[in-house]
C-alpha cells in the first residue's frame, strides 16, 4: 500500500517518470496489480496529449472531421444525418457509431488530443489486463517473467499507430481483451459475445476475427480439415465477399467489402512499408512458424488438460492460421499481425508452462529454446518497431515529457 501511495504522488508530479515505479508496482503486488496497471497506462498515454499529427496522418483527418461535428447540436441529429448519407471527410463515420461518439464528446474542447490519450489508454490497458490477470494465476513463476511478458506485450503496439490511427489499434486491443475473458469463463457466459458490438463500431476490419469466434465452437476441437478452412480463409474471403455484399445489399457490409479492396492491394500501400515494416512482416513469418512448431509439439499433452487457458491458445492457433492466409494481401498481414503477435506471446507462454509434461527430455528443451526465442524475437522488434516514434510532432521536448506534472500536461493542450 505504501507503494502504491507513493507511486500515486509521483505521478501527479512526475507522470512519465512514475511509470517505472508503476510496472514495478505491477509484477511485486498482485492485490493492487490492476490499478498499477492504470497508472502505467496513463503514464504511457499522457505523452499522447501533447501530440499534434502529421497533416497527412489518420488523426489529422480525424481532428478536422471533429471540427465539422461541431455543428451538431445533439448527438442524435449526427447521426440522423449520417443516416441521410452526410459525409465527412475520407472515412464513413456513421458506420463505427462508437468511435464517432467519442469523437463528438471531444468535439467543442478543440483539444482533439484528448481523443489520441483516449485511445492510447484503452488500447494499452486491454493489452496489459490480459498478462496481468493471467499471471495471478501463475504462483511460480517469476516476477522477472511476469515483467518481461508484459513489457513484450506492450511494445509489439506502435504508439504512433495508436495515437493516430486510433480506431484500429483500440478496437484490436478490446477484440483481444474480449477473447481472453471469454476463454476464462469456458463460453459459458454468452451475454458477453455482445461485447463485440463495441470494437466493431470502432473498426469495421475487426470483423474476421469475431467471425472466427463465432465458429469457434465448431473449431475448439482441432482437426486438419478445419486447419485448413482456417488457412484459406483469407482467399475465400476475398473472392466471395463481392458476392456477399451485394446479395446482401447492406450498406455496413458493402463498406466493409470496399475496405478488404483497398486493404489487399499491395501496391496502394506500397510506400508505407519501409525497411523495419518490411522486416517486421517476415520476423511475423518467423514468429508464427516457432509458434506452430511449440503448439504442434504438445498438442498432444494439453489435449487432456481441462484448462480454459488451452481455449485462448486455440484461438491463438486459428488466428495464426487466418494470418498466414492473408501474407499474399501484405497490407491486411500487417494489420493482422497488431493482435496475432501478443496473443502468440501470451499464448506460447501458456504453452511452455506444460513443457515438464512432455515425456521426451529433448522435446522440453526445444520447447524451451523456442520460447527464448520467440520472446527474445518479439521484444527486440517490438523495441524496433517503436523507437522512431517522431517526438517532432509532440509540442514538448523530451526533458519537458519527464519533468512536467499531471496539471501541466493537461493545463495547455494543443490548440487544434
Amino acid at each position: 500500500m505504501i507503494l502504491l501511495l507513493l507511486t500515486f504522488l509521483i505521478f501527479l508530479v512526475f507522470p512519465v517518470l512514475s511509470l517505472f515505479l508503476s510496472m514495478l508496482g505491477v509484477v511485486n503486488d498482485r492485490r493492487f496489480s490492476v490499478t498499477y496497471l492504470v497508472l502505467a497506462c496513463l503514464s504511457i498515454s499522457i505523452i499522447a496529449l501533447r501530440y499534434i499529427p502529421h497533416p497527412l496522418d489518420d488523426g489529422a483527418f480525424h481532428f478536422r472531421a471533429i471540427q465539422v461535428l461541431t455543428n451538431f447540436d445533439s448527438i442524435i441529429s449526427m447521426f440522423q444525418a449520417f443516416a441521410s448519407g452526410f459525409k465527412v471527410g475520407r472515412y464513413d463515420y456513421g458506420s463505427i457509431p462508437v468511435y464517432t461518439s467519442l469523437m463528438y464528446l471531444v468535439r467543442n474542447t478543440h483539444h482533439y488530443s484528448l481523443l489520441s490519450f483516449f485511445s492510447a489508454f484503452v488500447t494499452y490497458f486491454s493489452f496489459g489486463y490480459v498478462v496481468v490477470d493471467l499471471f495471478k494465476s501463475y504462483k511460480t513463476y517469476s516476477k522477472a517473467t511476469n515483467a518481461l511478458i508484459l513489457i513484450t506485450v506492450l511494445l509489439l503496439n506502435n504508439y504512433r499507430y495508436t495515437t493516430s490511427g486510433m480506431r484500429f489499434c483500440m478496437a484490436i486491443s478490446l477484440v483481444m481483451l474480449i477473447l481472453y475473458l471469454e476463454s476464462k469463463y469456458n463460453y459459458t457466459k454468452y451475454w458477453m459475445m455482445f461485447w463485440y458490438i463495441v470494437p466493431i463500431c470502432i473498426h469495421s476490419a475487426v470483423i474476421y476475427f469475431v467471425a472466427l469466434r463465432f465458429i469457434f465452437f465448431y473449431l475448439k476441437k482441432i482437426t486438419v480439415s478445419k486447419s485448413l478452412f482456417v488457412l484459406l480463409g483469407f482467399p475465400i474471403i476475398i473472392k466471395l465477399s463481392p458476392i456477399f455484399s451485394e446479395w446482401t445489399g447492406v450498406s455496413f457490409f458493402q463498406s466493409f467489402i470496399r475496405k478488404i479492396d483497398i486493404y489487399s492491394d499491395n501496391a496502394s500501400y506500397s510506400e508505407l512499408f519501409n525497411t523495419t515494416l518490411t522486416m517486421r512482416l517476415y520476423i511475423g513469418v518467423v514468429i508464427m512458424i516457432l509458434f506452430l512448431i511449440q503448439y504442434l509439439i504438445l498438442s498432444r499433452t494439453i489435449k487432456e488438460i481441462n484448462d480454459w487457458k488451452i481455449s485462448f491458445v486455440k484461438m491463438t492457433y486459428y488466428l495464426t492460421l487466418l494470418s498466414m492466409g492473408s501474407i499474399p494481401f501484405r497490407n491486411i498481414y500487417d494489420r493482422n499481425l497488431f493482435l496475432l503477435l501478443p496473443m502468440i506471446v501470451i499464448s506460447s507462454f501458456i504453452l511452455f508452462t506444460y513443457r515438464e509434461q512432455l515425456k521426451i527430455l529433448s522435446n522440453r528443451s526445444l520447447v524451451y529454446g523456442i520460447e527464448l526465442s520467440l520472446l527474445g524475437i518479439s521484444l527486440i522488434t517490438g523495441f524496433f518497431y517503436n523507437k522512431n516514434f517522431p517526438f517532432d510532432f509532440i509540442d514538448y521536448s523530451k526533458t519537458d515529457l519527464l519533468l512536467k506534472n499531471i496539471y501541466q500536461f493537461f493545463l495547455d493542450l494543443p490548440f487544434t
